[in-house]
């Protein structure tokens, strides 16, 4: 279905497809620098087998930081996808936190690990991750990009620590996948297909772009970030504070994920919980695809493309972030 698809649904049918609340899971937050980093340190365990490129990795300031930003990879891909970024976030004061997303970043591009993720799981992950960042003391920034953004809008949304979100290409649903149909598989699991998808069938493992990330996955593997942003868009965890600045990020050469789907998602989990909410849409002259971040996918962005993007979001460069974005940055409607 095209951009055009609408995202409206019955009430009785949303009522239906309700999902049971999550269990409580709070975070532990350092309490200083050295108990931050002895967090990361624990963190970082996690990589003792996974290629020095896909691990989590730390980017420091020489001076005090203007931030501490967080920054999540997409589905199927590793931090390295955001490593010269984060080197260039650096350099301008940025402290940056790019955590590997649990079974992602592995040597064994066609694995199948992916199928035992579950949203405890990712969940876990958020509040190690926000744990760490808070403990260095400066202000708590989270980005994300696809799977990524659902990751950074459930840690915008559960830890009042965060107080900046930027959500590029949120994963709430596939192209082509109705919202009805996409409830439906969160909340019957047994009815998604335990099928090996190829991101290009034609090509399957032979795909262009980064050596690190998987050319495919096994479809149940998408759908405990689906089960996030499904609690989040439903209301069945809500934002529980309000944050500085909320920032969607739509891409017009984007036909992995429904921009519609993406808009309704931002208003119905941040309207009335962040000072300032909008859209930022990229040039489509550019012809950026979904992983426009990666330097080693076809169809993205430079590192100072996407660098002057993450700050203009954020709040701190220039608007239309050097002619990349379309201005002006407007209020997302579902």
């Amino acid at each position: 279905m095209d951009a055009a698809e609408t995202t409206r649904e019955k009430p009785w049918f949303r009522r239906l497809m309700r999902l049971s609340p999550p269990e409580p899971d709070g975070g532990r937050p350092a309490s200083d620098r050295d108990g931050a980093l002895a967090l990361y340190k624990q963190l970082s365990v996690r990589d003792v087998d996974i290629p020095e490129p896909t691990r989590s990795h730390l980017f420091e300031p020489d001076g005090v930081a203007r931030a501490t930003v967080v920054i999540w990879h997409g589905f199927t891909n590793a931090p390295s996808q955001f490593t010269r970024i984060g080197e260039q976030l650096r350099s301008s004061g940025y402290r940056v936190l790019v955590p590997r997303m649990p079974f992602h970043g592995e040597a064994d591009v066609l694995n199948r690990d992916l199928v035992r993720l579950t949203p405890e799981v990712l969940i876990r992950q958020v509040h190690d991750v926000v744990d760490i960042a808070t403990g260095f003391g400066d202000p708590v920034w989270v980005v994300g990009l696809s799977a990524g953004a659902t990751m950074a809008g459930w840690a915008a949304a559960t830890r009042r620590e965060v107080s900046r979100l930027v959500l590029a290409a949120p994963l709430v649903a596939p192209v082509g996948f109705p919202m009805p149909l996409v409830r439906l598989f969160v909340k019957f699991p047994r009815t998604v297909p335990r099928l090996y998808w190829w991101w290009d069938p034609r090509v399957k493992d032979k795909i262009e772009g980064s050596p690190h990330a998987y050319p495919g996955f096994p479809i149940p593997g998408i759908m405990s970030f689906l089960h996030l942003s499904e609690w989040l868009y439903d209301g069945t965890v809500r934002a529980g504070h309000d944050l500085e600045r909320v920032v969607l990020v739509t891409n017009p050469g984007d036909f992995a994920i429904r921009k519609d789907a993406a808009r309704a998602f931002a208003s119905a989990v941040f309207g009335g919980r962040a000072e300032y909410l909008g859209e930022a849409t990229v040039d489509a002259a550019l012809k950026w695809m979904h992983d426009f971040v990666d330097p080693l996918s076809p169809n993205s962005g430079t590192t100072e493309q996407v660098t002057a993007l993450l700050l203009a979001t954020l709040g701190t460069g220039d608007p239309d972030a050097g002619g990349v974005l379309v201005p002006p940055l407007v209020t997302p409607q579902p």
